[in-house]
Protein backbone atom coordinates (compact mmCIF):
# COMPACT_ATOMS: atom_id res chain seq x y z
CA UNK A 1 0.00 0.00 0.00
CA UNK A 2 1.65 3.57 -1.38
CA UNK A 3 1.35 6.35 1.29
CA UNK A 4 -0.11 9.66 -0.07
CA UNK A 5 1.43 12.68 0.25
CA UNK A 6 -0.76 15.91 1.07
CA UNK A 7 0.15 19.69 1.00
CA UNK A 8 0.62 21.02 3.96
CA UNK A 9 -2.51 23.22 5.18
CA UNK A 10 -2.55 26.70 4.80
CA UNK A 11 -3.83 29.18 7.54
CA UNK A 12 -6.78 31.11 6.68
CA UNK A 13 -9.31 33.07 7.63
CA UNK A 14 -12.66 34.34 6.87
CA UNK A 15 -13.86 37.67 7.34
CA UNK A 16 -16.75 39.77 7.18
CA UNK A 17 -15.40 43.59 5.92
CA UNK A 18 -16.43 44.87 9.67
CA UNK A 19 -14.70 47.59 11.13
CA UNK A 20 -13.62 44.72 13.89
CA UNK A 21 -11.84 42.51 10.85
CA UNK A 22 -8.33 44.80 10.44
CA UNK A 23 -7.84 43.97 14.56
CA UNK A 24 -8.76 39.98 13.77
CA UNK A 25 -6.66 39.89 10.46
CA UNK A 26 -3.59 41.28 12.53
CA UNK A 27 -3.92 38.85 15.74
CA UNK A 28 -4.45 35.92 12.85
CA UNK A 29 -1.46 36.97 11.06
CA UNK A 30 0.57 37.34 14.69
CA UNK A 31 -0.46 33.96 15.47
CA UNK A 32 0.90 32.74 12.10
CA UNK A 33 4.62 34.16 12.31
CA UNK A 34 4.45 33.12 15.84
CA UNK A 35 3.81 29.54 14.59
CA UNK A 36 6.63 29.92 12.11
CA UNK A 37 9.24 31.23 14.52
CA UNK A 38 9.13 34.51 12.91
CA UNK A 39 10.19 37.15 15.86
CA UNK A 40 9.60 40.22 14.38
CA UNK A 41 5.69 40.39 13.07
CA UNK A 42 5.42 43.96 12.66
CA UNK A 43 5.90 44.15 8.96
CA UNK A 44 3.09 41.32 8.72
CA UNK A 45 1.16 43.09 10.90
CA UNK A 46 1.09 46.19 9.16
CA UNK A 47 0.52 44.70 5.67
CA UNK A 48 -2.17 42.61 6.76
CA UNK A 49 -4.02 45.60 8.24
CA UNK A 50 -3.58 47.96 5.34
CA UNK A 51 -4.67 45.24 2.85
CA UNK A 52 -7.72 44.31 5.36
CA UNK A 53 -8.71 48.20 5.59
CA UNK A 54 -8.91 48.85 1.91
CA UNK A 55 -11.27 46.06 1.32
CA UNK A 56 -13.72 47.41 4.46
CA UNK A 57 -13.61 50.52 3.38
CA UNK A 58 -13.51 50.11 -0.78
CA UNK A 59 -15.45 46.82 -1.15
CA UNK A 60 -17.60 46.34 1.37
CA UNK A 61 -19.47 43.31 0.63
CA UNK A 62 -18.80 39.66 0.46
CA UNK A 63 -15.97 37.76 2.70
CA UNK A 64 -12.52 38.93 2.89
CA UNK A 65 -10.13 35.74 3.19
CA UNK A 66 -6.18 36.07 4.31
CA UNK A 67 -3.71 33.32 3.55
CA UNK A 68 -0.50 33.05 5.03
CA UNK A 69 1.86 31.06 3.19
CA UNK A 70 5.33 29.78 3.87
CA UNK A 71 7.41 29.70 0.41
CA UNK A 72 10.59 27.15 -0.24
CA UNK A 73 12.54 30.83 -0.59
CA UNK A 74 12.77 31.91 2.60
CA UNK A 75 9.59 34.56 2.42
CA UNK A 76 6.13 34.10 3.53
CA UNK A 77 3.43 35.43 1.30
CA UNK A 78 0.28 37.25 3.01
CA UNK A 79 -2.46 36.65 0.14
CA UNK A 80 -5.82 38.97 0.85
CA UNK A 81 -8.50 38.01 -1.33
CA UNK A 82 -12.42 40.06 -1.74
CA UNK A 83 -15.14 40.08 -4.08
CA UNK A 84 -14.38 43.79 -5.07
CA UNK A 85 -14.23 44.35 -8.90
CA UNK A 86 -11.82 47.36 -8.69
CA UNK A 87 -8.21 46.75 -8.15
CA UNK A 88 -5.42 48.61 -6.06
CA UNK A 89 -2.96 51.29 -7.51
CA UNK A 90 -0.22 52.75 -5.78
CA UNK A 91 -0.31 56.59 -6.21
CA UNK A 92 0.99 59.46 -4.76
CA UNK A 93 -0.85 60.87 -1.47
CA UNK A 94 -0.59 64.54 -1.14
CA UNK A 95 1.10 66.20 2.36
CA UNK A 96 -2.41 67.09 3.89
CA UNK A 97 -4.12 63.84 2.27
CA UNK A 98 -5.77 62.14 5.12
CA UNK A 99 -5.19 58.71 3.57
CA UNK A 100 -4.11 56.89 0.52
CA UNK A 101 -0.37 55.65 1.55
CA UNK A 102 -1.30 52.49 2.79
CA UNK A 103 -0.13 50.65 -0.60
CA UNK A 104 3.47 52.49 -0.37
CA UNK A 105 3.99 52.18 3.07
CA UNK A 106 3.43 48.62 1.85
CA UNK A 107 6.11 48.34 -0.71
CA UNK A 108 8.36 49.66 1.51
CA UNK A 109 7.79 46.65 4.24
CA UNK A 110 7.63 43.99 1.48
CA UNK A 111 9.97 41.86 -0.84
CA UNK A 112 7.24 42.29 -3.41
CA UNK A 113 3.73 42.90 -3.79
CA UNK A 114 0.94 42.65 -6.48
CA UNK A 115 -2.55 42.49 -7.86
CA UNK A 116 -4.64 39.40 -9.96
CA UNK A 117 -8.06 39.25 -10.68
CA UNK A 118 -9.67 35.38 -9.78
CA UNK A 119 -11.91 33.67 -12.10
CA UNK A 120 -14.64 33.47 -9.75
CA UNK A 121 -14.86 37.32 -9.58
CA UNK A 122 -12.57 39.90 -7.32
CA UNK A 123 -9.03 39.33 -6.58
CA UNK A 124 -6.53 38.87 -4.79
CA UNK A 125 -3.77 41.25 -3.34
CA UNK A 126 -0.37 39.94 -2.09
CA UNK A 127 2.60 41.01 -0.41
CA UNK A 128 6.10 39.04 0.01
CA UNK A 129 7.85 39.05 3.19
CA UNK A 130 11.39 38.52 3.81
CA UNK A 131 11.20 35.79 7.29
Amino acid sequence: MSAIAQAPEVPTLILEPTVHAPKIARDFVAKCFCDLGIADDYPGRTVVSELVTNVCEHVQTGHIVVRVIESENRSVLIEIWDQGEGMPVLCEAGENAGSGRGLFLISMLVRDWGVRPISEGGKIVWAELDR
